[in-house]
């Protein structure tokens, strides 16, 4: 009995497409649409447009803006300097200070290479002192820092 209803169901559904397909139909043909193949010489028209290669574009003088443009690289040479921390003294009411290759430098100040030095007050009190290009060093009283970085080549 169930194999009835499945058969009026699925031809109901076939019929109602092929009067869809019908009516649609006409409208295109009404409107003058020619297939959608094409002769050999069309393709090969078709496809040289659509693969075009940037290479075959016609080129034109581009115009550049210098203040878009990147900053020349300049050469660079590596520094390597030697600190001896030998104390840090912590303030209350004041500034922090460092004594670094037996110069007291304040929290916050700069080295004679544009270094920063930072004092780092927690368990263990330490000296930062961040290199021109970044990078960064910690150290505790008493100990040799080496700091490497790179700077540009003065001319």
């Amino acid at each position: 009995m169930q194999s009835k209803p499945k058969k009026l169901k699925a031809s109901f559904i076939w019929g109602a497409i092929a009067v869809c397909a019908a009516v649609s139909f006409q409208p295109l043909q009404a409107a003058g649409l020619s297939t959608l193949f094409t002769t050999p010489q069309e393709r090969q028209v078709i496809n040289s447009n659509r693969y075009k290669s940037e290479d075959n574009t016609p080129t034109r003088p581009v115009q550049v803006d210098e203040e878009t443009q990147p900053a020349p690289l300049q050469p660079r040479e590596e520094v390597t300097r030697q600190y001896l921390i030998s104390g840090i003294t912590i303030s209350k009411d004041g500034p922090h200070t460092v004594w670094i290759n037996a110069m007291a430098y304040e929290d916050g100040e700069r080295l004679e290479d544009d270094s920063r030095i930072k004092v780092m007050v927690g368990d263990e009190i330490k000296v930062r002192i961040t290199a021109p290009d970044g990078k960064q060093y910690d150290a505790t009283s008493g100990d040799m820092l080496e700091v490497t970085y790179l700077t540009p080549v003065q001319n």
